[in-house]
């Protein structure tokens, strides 16, 4: 009998053990999101992806309030402080929110100071953030249940790293320099380095392959078509449909950079510089600011952008209005 007690009890502990373990395991579990899952639009992540649209909500980088990640409603109401960090390259999928931290240096993250960029993940209406790589980045984007970004370290210089929603599974994804903004059905579209000629990647794959023969810039997938700026014409913005390979001219003038978002292009003017806004056919451009703009981010309702190289913040309707912009510059309430 003293015998069969402290083994009963052994076995008590160790079920407890055990029974510990699965809770633990499922609590750090990340469901798998949709295959079709892509993280933001590739227009936006061709405008450092300081905005992202998810289940009613629009997630920031506030450039008023040092780059930190905010929210506020999908009609730009409540804005909140969520992580005093600042962020670029945001992400969304199912429950949770991805984003590149961005750290000049000195920031104080969990009580230490350091330089602490990396990619991190944060649960909506959580406040709590989690380091999946620590490590200097440029695009990140999350296709599926994979986080694909630009990994720079000074052996390697700038290569494509992957990483899984857990952080547990990361490395090199292909040794070349990708931009991972562009996707279309799974497949990256982007611009090699030195030719500037349009590739292809297929996740997975030993690497990219050539798609066009002649040197573009910034792809960006709307639906079956691919919108970019055509290098071999004075940087005047085409789209080349994926589904019939027509490639139609949609500006006679050159071009800074460009967004996309559903029915309208927004685009930074080069000659007599100002931001306009046209139909996605090239008609119907309207003048929104006269004057040098970066940072063009679309979602449902508004369009943002910046002065260049300025840390303010302008909004205009994304669809409909004549143009009429505003400051926007929010405060959350402590």
């Amino acid at each position: 009998m003293k015998k069969i007690i402290p083994v009963a009890i052994s076995i008590l502990i160790l079920g407890g053990i055990i029974v510990a373990v699965i809770f633990a395991r499922k609590a750090s579990n990340i469901p798998d999101n949709p295959a079709d899952t892509i993280g933001n639009t590739s227009g936006n992540l061709n405008n450092r992806g300081l905005y992202c649209e998810s289940g009613g909500y629009i997630y920031f980088s506030n450039l008023a309030d040092n780059h930190y990640l905010y929210r506020m409603t999908s009609d730009g109401r409540d804005p909140e402080r969520i992580a005093e960090v600042p962020v670029s390259y945001i992400n969304a999928g199912g429950d949770y929110i991805y984003f590149y931290f961005d750290d000049p240096g000195g920031t104080k993250f969990m009580g230490i100071s350091g330089k602490m960029s990396g990619i991190f993940r944060i649960k909506k209406d959580e406040k709590d953030f989690v380091c999946l790589d620590k490590c200097t980045s440029g695009v990140l984007n999350l296709i599926g249940s994979t986080l694909y970004y630009e990994h720079y370290d000074n052996t390697n210089g700038m290569q494509l790293y992957h990483s899984s929603l857990d952080g547990k599974d990361k490395g090199l994804a292909v040794s070349e320099i990708i931009n991972p903004a562009c996707v279309v059905n799974g497949d990256i579209y982007y611009c090699e380095q030195d030719s500037m000629k349009l590739k292809v990647y297929r996740p997975g794959s030993s690497g990219g392959s050539y798609f066009l023969e002649y040197p573009v810039y910034n792809p960006v997938a709307d639906g079956s078509d691919l919108y970019f700026m055509n290098m071999s014409d004075d940087y005047k913005l085409y789209r080349y449909s994926l589904s019939d390979g027509q490639l139609t001219r949609l500006t006679d003038e050159r071009i800074d950079t460009f967004n996309v978002y559903g029915s309208v292009i927004f685009y930074q003017r080069n000659h007599n510089p100002a931001l306009i806004r046209m139909n996605t056919d090239g008609s119907n451009a309207i003048v929104i600011a006269e004057g040098n703009y970066e940072n063009i981010n679309c979602t449902s309702t508004y369009t943002f952008y910046s002065p260049f190289r300025e840390d303010v913040t302008y909004m205009t309707y994304t669809f409909g209005g004549n143009g009429e912009s505003a400051g926007f510059s929010p405060v959350a309430e402590d």
